[in-house]
């Protein structure tokens, strides 16, 4: 799914009726979905990272809204992989450092699959069919492709990051210790043994 859209084939490309109906539903839509979102990271932080978007006082809140709002433009409009990808990247940047898991990490794609189907996926069915309704699904599907795909490049960092900090914080005692040592120096002396 993710190949055929990247490759240019977009056969994910919804009617322009069906564009013309999201464009009133988006508002409705994004709040609900930042909403639910939120509510995942209890009372008080959720006041705090909504209380104000701001770019500087609230880096964290202020990514997730711009990722937020660019995602369901792309979702309910004409679909880009470019600026899909740019607000896919920043999102799971932020979602590979919190969560341990890509199941959590990516869980805010199935919870705005189930928004759209609460709110207002009937609506669609009635008017526009079952395929349309299909391809709006299969788009947020590929969203949830490309993010696995960052989350495990952003993990396999993090991981690097990690076990270079342990290495260079754990290198001196293992080079004391005579366990191994610094190719730039040479190979350590050996003391010789003492006969007695």
């Amino acid at each position: 799914l993710y190949k055929k859209f990247k490759n240019g084939k977009n056969s994910i490309a919804l009617s322009k009726k069906l564009i013309d109906y999201l464009e009133n539903k988006k508002e409705f839509i994004l709040k609900e979905w930042k909403s639910v979102f939120w509510d995942s990271f209890g009372e008080e932080s959720k006041r705090f990272f909504t209380k104000e978007v701001d770019r500087f006082q609230n880096p964290f809140g202020y990514r997730i809204d711009e990722a937020f709002k660019g995602l369901i433009e792309i979702l309910f409009g004409e679909f880009s992989w470019e600026e899909a990808n740019y607000y896919l990247n920043r999102l799971v940047q932020l979602r590979a450092v919190q969560e341990t898991t890509p199941s959590k990490a990516l869980n805010m794609f199935i919870q705005l699959k189930g928004i759209i189907r609460k709110e207002i996926g009937d609506e669609i069915l009635e008017k526009f069919g079952i395929e349309e309704f299909l391809k709006l699904e299969d788009r947020i599907n590929a969203f949830i492709i490309r993010s696995f795909d960052f989350f495990m490049d952003y993990r396999e960092k993090l991981n690097q990051l990690r076990y270079d900090e342990w290495r260079r914080a754990h290198f001196l005692l293992l080079k004391r210790a005579g366990l191994v040592y610094d190719p730039m120096e040479g190979m350590p002396k050996s003391e010789p043994e003492e006969n007695n």
